[in-house]
């Protein structure tokens, strides 16, 4: 018989910009930890603290993997990460067929359907745009000042809007949807030009996402997970296309740790396929 994950499994998903750490039992994430840290020694000790309290355990990989040390490459199972994210996104909707975009540094949109995922589209913009244009912009680059900043905001006056353009009369935009991202800048307030830069990342995944979803007849199921999902800022941005493209979002509870949990899931599923 193969080796049945009825032991706590550890993932660890090596991110552009984070590591991603799960403790996965039972189906069910019972712990996790991020750290913003990619190098090798730093991800080892951080597995090795986890690992310790476990007498048996299995281990998942998912990400990076180039320059893993030789010692946990003997001690891991390597899962594709585009099965990872759409086996995570999968799992924590119970969609068994939808589109799942992961919104890390950058974006990617994977169509996962019959327990198989695979990758349809993307985009560089994503945490990474939002962290650098604020670096440069508004002189800030944390993730939770930026999204208080441009909670505070207002993109449309950054933003020219259909409004600007007088189309209000058009039945299917609403007055204050984007015409142009940062094509009328009437204010220089770092709260408004935050505010800008979260609607031009929002909108511009979005709107791929919907186009993704519309071509495998998932309008409804789109799932968004990665640690951008959790800006309140870009979920509203979100729902903003869905209304426009005939959409509908969903925004998982634990979406930062969709990927890592994705690789234990679908080490799992591999594993009951085994024995059957």
């Amino acid at each position: 018989m193969s080796d049945r994950p009825n032991r706590p499994i550890i993932g660890i998903d090596r991110g552009a910009s984070f590591t991603d750490f799960a403790v996965i039992e039972s189906g069910r994430m019972v712990e996790t930890l991020s750290i913003a840290n990619r190098d090798w020694p730093g991800i080892v000790g951080t597995y090795d603290r986890m690992a310790a309290p476990y007498q048996t355990f299995r281990t998942v990989f998912t990400g990076a993997s180039a320059g893993m040390p030789g010692r946990m490459k003997k001690e891991v199972r390597i899962i594709p990460e585009i099965d990872a994210i759409g086996f995570g996104g999968s799992a924590l909707t119970s969609y068994s067929d939808c589109i799942v975009v992961s919104i890390g540094t950058g974006t990617a949109v994977v169509h996962f359907s019959n327990k198989s995922a695979r990758h349809v589209g993307g985009t560089g913009m994503g945490g990474g745009t939002i962290k650098g244009l604020a670096s440069l912009i508004c002189g800030l680059d944390e993730p939770l000042q930026i999204e208080s900043l441009a909670r505070k905001g207002n993109p449309s006056h950054i933003n020219l809007t259909i409004s600007d353009l007088g189309y209000e009369g058009l039945s299917f935009l609403g007055s204050d949807m984007t015409a142009s991202n940062f094509a009328d800048v009437k204010s220089d307030k770092p709260a408004d030009l935050a505010a800008g830069i979260l609607r031009l990342v929002g909108e511009t995944v979005g709107i791929i996402a919907s186009i993704c979803a519309r071509e495998f007849n998932c309008r409804d199921q789109i799932v968004i997970v990665g640690k951008v999902a959790q800006s309140q800022f870009i979920r509203h941005t979100m729902d903003l296309v869905g209304k426009l493209y005939q959409t509908r979002f969903t925004f998982p509870d634990n979406p930062g740790y969709a990927t890592v949990y994705g690789a234990a899931m679908k080490y799992i599923y591999d594993q009951m396929s085994e024995d059957r």
